[in-house]
């Protein structure tokens, strides 16, 4: 697991600690006049949002994968009984991606870089950590999301690199907080990690073509044709909740 990874597992630890402390129970209340509590319930069941973000991937051991980029799209989330929450999220951006050559010599294959489109279908579960109310506003919550990632396409030198990204299975934590300023209208600040696996085509590791005597982009001895990438997520929503 990268240390970013870890970061976000150790920060949803924290929050969870943290809000729990003070997470609305008969007790909590004890003291505060209605109108005066921090807690206001969440009376809408459902929300939609426009969302908005960027990645910072690493593309992998050689960087052709995609990395970096912004991505919008929109997100449905239905509030369950309880500190339940579900989502259901569809995302569109263009990440930039290392195009190499395998068959030419290290000094001569990097052939520049490129924008890869990716649509990322997402569904997730997450605890809302103050239950079904606010705190001054604030919903905080943990969960994990997985789906697909479906590549689109990138300029005519991506024939020579041979790698391809196409369909890919998707899955990684995420933590976040809407923040009510009215009832009925939110903002949404939150991180994940999508993980997802890279392929790396039988010619990463063969002797370049042109240049039989030089190293391949890959060594066989030391890497494995799939990779596992953790690509850091940071998005931000705006919300409008409805239904009881």
């Amino acid at each position: 697991m990268s240390n970013c990874s870890r970061h976000l597992l150790r920060s949803a630890i924290v929050a969870i600690v943290s809000i729990s402390a003070t997470a609305p129970s008969g007790h909590a209340q004890v003291g505060h006049p209605p109108g005066s509590s921090p807690y206001r319930d969440l009376r809408s069941k459902y929300q939609v949002s426009l969302t908005g973000g960027y990645s910072w991937g690493t593309g992998g051991k050689v960087e052709v994968g995609p990395a970096r980029g912004r991505f919008g799209g929109m997100r449905f989330d239905l509030h369950l009984a309880g500190p339940g929450a579900v989502q259901l999220g569809v995302n569109v951006g263009d990440f930039d991606r290392l195009l190499l050559d395998p068959s030419q010599a290290p000094d001569a294959r990097v052939l520049g870089t490129a924008k890869q489109s990716i649509i990322m279908v997402d569904a997730g579960l997450n605890l809302v950590l103050t239950g079904a109310k606010t705190w001054y506003g604030f919903a905080p919550y943990a969960g994990a999301s997985l789906g697909l990632a479906l590549g689109g396409d990138v300029p005519a030198a991506d024939t020579l690199s041979v790698f391809k990204f196409s369909t890919k299975f998707l899955v990684g934590p995420q933590i976040g907080f809407r923040w009510f300023p009215i009832e009925r209208i939110s903002l949404r600040f939150e991180a994940r990690d999508v993980i997802w696996r890279l392929t790396y085509p039988n010619q990463f590791f063969d002797p370049p073509a042109n240049a039989l005597d030089d190293d391949p982009v890959l060594d066989a001895r030391f890497n494995k044709p799939t990779q596992w990438t953790h690509n850091p997520m940071f998005l931000v929503s705006v919300g409008w909740a409805f239904g009881r």
